[in-house]
């Protein structure tokens, strides 16, 4: 039995351990003006005192189902059902657009006299999201070179 690898898989792996990271870090900071610092997780702040208000889980929800669908896209690469993977893509962007969608809702909700600093987790759903544009192209050429591989005979003039 020969198992094929493709390139998009690479980007599928590296979009899940990227998730995962984005969800353990704490992704931003509210600087505020008595000099408190409170953090901004994808679940709750965290304030320095040790409380902590969770009412942040949705971002963390977003970030769950993303990853979930990035490994299910990971197992399903191995099979051939392209039209799938290119679907299931699709819906991991718009769940990645809708996360910074909702942490801009948020920011927008909590900031008030504070200042909003943010961290580096932060930026990794936007790399996910140019992986997940580098993969659908990666399903497609895989497609296509299947496609070119199966129909591989001459058409008359």
């Amino acid at each position: 039995m020969k198992i094929e690898f493709y390139v998009h898989q690479i980007w599928l792996a590296l979009i899940c351990v990227l998730m995962i990271v984005s969800l353990i870090y704490p992704i931003a900071s509210f600087a505020v003006d008595g000099g408190e610092v409170i953090r901004l997780t994808n679940f709750r702040l965290l304030y320095e005192d040790g409380s902590a208000k969770g009412a942040l889980w949705g971002l963390g929800v977003l970030l769950i189902i993303n990853l979930g669908v990035a490994v299910f896209e990971l197992l399903l690469s191995g099979f051939r059902n392209f039209v799938l993977q290119k679907r299931l893509i699709i819906f991991m962007m718009l769940l990645t657009v809708g996360y910074y969608l909702v942490l801009v809702l948020y920011i927008l909700l909590l900031k008030g006299n504070a200042s909003f600093i943010p961290g580096i987790p932060v930026a990794f759903p936007l790399v996910c999201l140019v992986l997940e544009y580098m993969s659908i192209h990666g399903v497609s050429k895989a497609e296509a070179e299947i496609l070119a591989k199966a129909n591989g005979f001459r058409l008359r003039d």
